[in-house]
């Protein structure tokens, strides 16, 4: 064996070791010994131990010294590893035509590598179209040609597809970004090992898609899988992973238990200095003690996540949005206006829908609070309006028995036509909302979130509907609600049951959901009242209410 391998395979080593000093020492000296016909190689792994060491410029230099020595296959390989750091530098253009350029005269096998980096670049770029389309094909291409790529190549549309699921995310996209994390979680299969911290991220990433979507049930589930992995694996994820479940919590009634997750979710960033992190959970828990309607408390906490903003418009916006609904609360409308529209400015356009709804159903409650009911509506009208365009059905339920509240408190202060048209309004808000949130426990299996569900999260809805029957004055539509109610074994609005009770039931057994429980009527042939209003709205809020049989009632 020559002096040159001797020293190439001791370096090889050395970085094994981690110890790059040494390494770069000796792959210096094989550099110097190495024949012509194998300076390039020996140029090249010096080039990867002093990128490791964080001097790319350097290593970008020693490559550009051996494509002038080097022959195919190895030039194919230096131009690809080499175009992969001219970015890095701010030669985007260079490292395109380069590849470009490569890929004419390259073999097959090359062209693999070739193709792989140039995925890469597009990735950086942010071009994840093409970016997953080049790695597809540098798939293609190496099972035929070049397997020992096939293991990176999945590596990487994992990564690009991940990508792509965040920026679904991001714009609302819910089944595409989902589409990405299964297609993702199909290649990070082919990794053995290496798999694991895919599949924390990607069960991470489908958790956030899941609860933004409204699907507690699921995206508990996926968030538990992600916390496992990322207690192992990656405890670094294990705040936002928190933070994910305090959703679900606070999603399903639980305010309480999404108060104790934030906590851990805050302190576990702060430890890591991760001051993103610790701004969510400050910014969030600050939410659910204005939901609490603990002003005070808000207040002080949206102070705390003010003082984490640094320079960073968005999120100024959103602690402005948070201060403007403690304004309403405490009384002072017109500050929150001047709040939320601030909010409005800082978001400008790229405020996502969801930021949009909060900030438009603020402002309405600062206009109803000053008695400017048209305003109010307009503003709750485009807060619906940007629900329906998501897909949000679980906030507009929320809104809509909220609002129903209100419609029924303006309705109490005034008499005759006026109070009748405004207690109609409530009841078209409030009883399709509350059918709806009573059949969404469907949604979840035997358990305790769907036990939560029912007697924490729907309840509000239930109450709401309820005063608006009773504004509306309809006797009859009030029996067969309570018929509808007794049926669905969810007749208490006001929720009694202890969140301790709750957690402790037993875990759901192995078996589908229950069946939708059939419409009841006094007399099964004949629709009531109540029917009209289940039809509305299983097309207002597309899904179904009840099964098309129907049952005697009481």
């Amino acid at each position: 064996m020559s002096e040159w391998s001797d020293l190439h395979n001791k370096g090889v080593q050395l970085v094994a070791d981690g110890d790059l000093d040494g390494a770069r020492a000796t792959l210096k000296t094989a550099v110097a010994t190495a024949a012509v016909e194998d300076r390039a190689q020996a140029l090249l792994n010096l080039a990867h131990v002093v990128d490791l060491a964080g001097e790319r410029q350097h290593a970008v230099d020693l490559m550009t010294e051996a494509l002038a020595v080097a022959e195919q296959p190895l030039r194919a390989l230096i131009v690809a590893a080499r175009a992969s750091l001219l970015p890095w530098l701010d030669r985007w253009d260079e490292a395109w035509s380069d590849v470009a350029a490569e890929l004419e005269v390259a073999g097959l096998p090359q062209q693999v590598a070739l193709r792989h980096s140039r995925s890469g670049l597009l990735m950086m770029a942010g071009r994840l179209d093409e970016a997953k389309a080049e790695a597809a094909a540098a798939l293609a291409s190496a099972e035929s040609h070049a397997p020992e790529y096939l293991g990176p190549l999945h590596a990487d549309l994992a990564s690009t597809l991940l990508a792509r699921a965040w920026e679904h995310h991001a714009e609302i996209r819910l089944p595409e970004a989902l589409a990405e994390l299964n297609e993702a979680a199909v290649h990070a299969a082919h990794l053995g090992e290496e798999a694991k911290p895919f599949t924390g991220t990607i069960a991470a990433m489908r958790a956030r898609v899941l609860v933004t979507g409204g699907s507690y049930a699921e995206a508990a589930d996926a968030a538990q899988v992600a916390l496992e992995h990322a207690h192992l694996i990656e405890p670094s994820m294990v705040a936002s992973v928190h933070s994910t479940l305090a959703e679900v919590t606070s999603g399903t009634g639980d305010l309480a238990g999404a108060v104790e997750h934030l906590a851990l979710a805050r302190e576990l960033s702060a430890m890591a200095g991760d001051d993103q992190g610790e701004f969510t959970a400050v910014l969030s828990t600050a939410r659910l003690a204005y939901l609490a309607a603990d002003a005070e408390r808000a207040e002080t906490l949206y102070g705390e996540a003010e003082s984490l903003v640094a320079d960073e418009p968005r999120r100024l916006a959103m602690c402005l949005h948070g201060r403007a609904a403690v304004a309403v609360l405490t009384g002072r409308a017109r500050e929150a206006l001047a709040l939320a529209d601030r909010s409005l400015a800082l978001f400008g356009e790229s405020a996502t829908p969801l930021e949009l709804v909060a900030v438009h159903q603020v402002r309405g409650s600062a206009f109803e609070a000053l008695g400017e009911f048209a305003d109010a509506e307009s503003c709750y009208a485009e807060a619906a309006a940007h629900c329906e365009a998501a897909g949000w059905w679980h906030v507009a339920l929320g809104m809509a028995w909220w609002r129903t509240d209100a419609l029924v408190r303006r309705a109490a202060a005034v008499t005759g036509a006026e109070r009748r048209a405004i207690s109609l309004r409530a009841l078209d808000l409030g009883l399709p909302a509350a059918l709806a949130a009573e059949a969404v426990r469907q949604r979840f299996p035997h358990g305790p979130l769907r036990e939560r569900w029912v007697a924490l999260a729907a309840a509000p809805a239930t109450r709401s509907a309820l005063l608006a029957i009773r504004a509306v004055e309809d006797p009859s539509l009030a029996v067969e609600y309570l018929d509808h109610l007794a049926g669905a074994v969810s007749l208490h609005a006001e929720a009694t049951v202890a969140r301790e009770e709750l957690v402790s039931l037993p875990e759901p057994p192995a078996a589908g959901g229950f069946e939708l429980p059939p419409r009841v009527r006094a007399d099964p042939a004949v629709p009531s009242g109540l029917d009209a209003w289940i039809d509305l709205t299983e097309q207002r809020y597309g899904f179904p209410v009840r099964s098309g049989g129907a049952v005697a009632s009481w």
